[in-house]
């Protein structure tokens, strides 16, 4: 009676046929034939090697003159599927104590059970085939970083470096099915018994194995429609001094920047920062961690290697906070529940540099909304590192105020925001916020393109001239918002004199004109140059603050209406903002700027405001 492991090993016939005179009846177990039907039908070439041999024992019995019976109850899937559980033994083991019968095998452990119950059985050796003609290693020259080998198409390569390779075949001959059962053999052979190397994970149809500095993926049916490999090998090991950073971002990395997100496309070259990044602290003296899923970063021996815990980043997180590292790089943030681990350990205040795939910088802060509370984003979140070819394209920083969103004209809209700026220039490029229900992505150039266009020039000159009866001063831009609002921009000790007491100034203006006005002071880099209506500089501006169910309320002096200020409480600033129509700057109970000006006033802590 053979069991699965001669058949599909096929050594059963040849068996027969050395031993033709001495064998009477060949068993075969419904168990085996339905284990060799299961893996053909998933498309393993096992299968199809065990059908080729049950159609061979048949045929040679035939001509022998042996009997052939099948024997036993075929099995369920459920059973087939935990026939690593020894169930399935133990029911072929019953066979052949029933029908007297040995036990042909090339199964070790099948050969002490059969011994152990005293059952007779013969154990044929598997005599290992010869080594595959290539390895994967093979596939591999200086220049190559990632191979793609599938049945029936030819094995390619990329090679070159990131943002610039090509595509290259490496033979005209398209790889058989035999060809690369052998090499997925090979792979798991010395991923099993060389250090340094490991399975990574093994599901049905999937494999993920790192081999040393490789990392090898296999695909294989029912997960995918046929079998291939695709094997990724980094082709250079780069420090921050082989990038073209500003000293600004250097100082960034070594000073506050401990939420840092390093995003780009596959294959940009983010994995290769951020284990740059991870030795760099480590030469600070930092201790440094990693959790990866699979672990590929090419680190040095200093820096620890962790993965998910029983598939929980979660757990991992929970781990790190027994650890207490100065800082980890956590590769790669996909499922909602990697973006809370990312947050939970932020929070609790270790330094974390997270790898995740967008095509643009914005996009990476995009994928934490919904996942993460949008006021806690910025306390989370504090670089944005974009790669793009192999270096950095795009460096940006985000933090929180209150103000009117950009694209919107009635102050009493005012609102906590999230402003998105590039890091070496300042400049802001995005708005995120709240409206509604809907979380807003304000592109802030293209906003000031559509809503801000100059007048011609015939009326420019009439609504200047208007203005300039109230305010006659030499600076003065005009811009058109929409078909009945018009932006003007004045310096920003001119703002109250325009706006005027009680906004008397701005409402005649605004009759006259038959426009709805808005005035903003010029954009400054100086935050002590604005001056108040006397010209004297202004420390404080009087304040008064009160509370309502939903909202903190901060009310000023109505000359100040539509003024930019900066809100302070010690030496920290709570926000910046813009007085509303009002003369008040409302903030929803719920955001994390309301809760810490509730805090710091419980404390006794004074708000001071001052003109921005």
């Amino acid at each position: 009676m053979p069991d699965t492991s001669v058949i599909i090993g096929q050594l059963i016939v040849n068996e027969i046929l050395l031993l033709k005179e001495k064998v009477e009846e060949v068993i075969i177990p419904h168990i085996v034939i339905s284990e060799i039907e299961h893996l053909a039908n998933n498309h393993r070439q096992k299968g199809f090697n065990g059908l080729d041999e049950l159609k061979n024992l048949r045929f040679e019995c035939n001509h022998l003159g042996i009997k052939i019976t099948l024997a036993g109850e075929r099995p369920t899937l459920d059973e087939i599927k935990l026939a690593t559980s020894g169930e399935l033994d133990a029911k072929i083991r019953d066979i052949a104590r029933e029908h007297d019968a040995v036990v042909f095998t090339s199964d070790k452990i099948l050969v002490s059970m059969c011994e152990i119950e005293g059952i007779a059985v013969e154990y044929l050796r598997n005599v290992p085939k010869k080594k595959p003609l290539r390895q994967i290693f093979d596939y591999f020259d200086d220049h190559t970083m990632s191979v793609h080998i599938r049945e029936k198409v030819p094995p390619l390569a990329k090679k070159g470096k990131p943002g610039e390779w090509q595509l290259v075949k490496l033979s005209d001959e398209p790889t058989t099915s035999e060809e690369i059962e052998e090499l997925i053999s090979d792979i798991l052979a010395i991923a099993r018994s060389t250090p340094d190397s490991f399975i990574e994970m093994d599901e049905p149809g999937a494999k993920v194995i790192q081999l040393n500095a490789m990392r090898i993926v296999i695909a294989q049916p029912p997960f995918s429609d046929a079998s291939e490999i695709t094997a990724v090998r980094p082709i250079t090991k780069l420090s921050l001094e082989d990038y073209t950073l500003s000293a600004n971002l250097l100082n960034r990395l070594k000073g506050r920047a401990e939420g840092i997100l390093i995003a780009g496309s596959p294959g940009a070259g983010k994995s290769t920062f951020a284990q740059a990044l991870a030795d760099f602290y480590a030469l600070l003296n930092k201790t440094v961690k990693t959790v990866e899923k699979p672990r590929d970063l090419q680190v040095g021996p200093e820096v620890s290697q962790y993965t998910s815990l029983a598939g929980d980043f979660g757990k991992t997180a929970d781990i790190m906070l027994l650890i207490r590292p100065d800082f980890v790089i956590f590769d790669e943030l996909r499922k909602t529940d990697d973006f809370k681990a990312f947050a939970d350990m932020r929070l609790a205040g270790i330094g974390l540099v997270g790898v995740i795939h967008a095509t643009t910088a914005i996009e990476s802060i995009q994928r934490f909304v919904g996942r993460i509370e949008l006021g806690m984003i910025p306390s989370i979140l504090d670089t944005i590192i974009f790669i793009e070819d192999g270096d950095v394209s795009d460096v940006l920083e985000i933090r929180m105020t209150v103000k009117v969103p950009s694209g919107m004209e009635e102050r009493d809209l005012a609102r906590p925001v999230i402003e998105v700026s590039d890091f070496e220039t300042h400049q802001l490029l995005y708005d995120i916020f709240v409206f509604g229900e809907q979380v807003s992505v304000i592109p802030i150039a293209e906003t000031r393109a559509k809503k801000f266009r100059p007048l011609d020039k015939q009326e420019r000159k009439q609504i200047e001239r208007i203005i300039r009866k109230y305010l006659p001063t030499t600076h003065l831009k005009v811009f058109k918002k929409g078909r009945n609002s018009l932006r003007i921009e004045v310096p920003p000790e001119d703002v109250p004199h325009l706006i005027g007491r009680r906004g008397k100034t701005i409402t005649e203006l605004e009759r006259k004109i038959g426009m709805k006005i808005d005035v903003k002071p010029f954009p400054t880099t100086d935050e002590f140059s604005a001056l108040s209506p006397d010209g004297k500089r202004y420390d404080e501006l009087p304040i008064d603050i009160r509370f309502t169910k939903t909202h903190i309320i901060l009310s000023f002096p109505e000359e100040f209406r539509g003024a930019n200020i900066e809100v302070t409480a010690g030496d920290a600033i709570l926000f910046t903002g813009s007085i509303g129509k009002k003369g008040e700057i409302k903030i929803e109970r719920a955001t994390s700027i309301a809760q810490e000006i509730i805090k710091l006033m419980n404390k006794g802590q004074l708000l001071v405001a001052r003109l921005k």
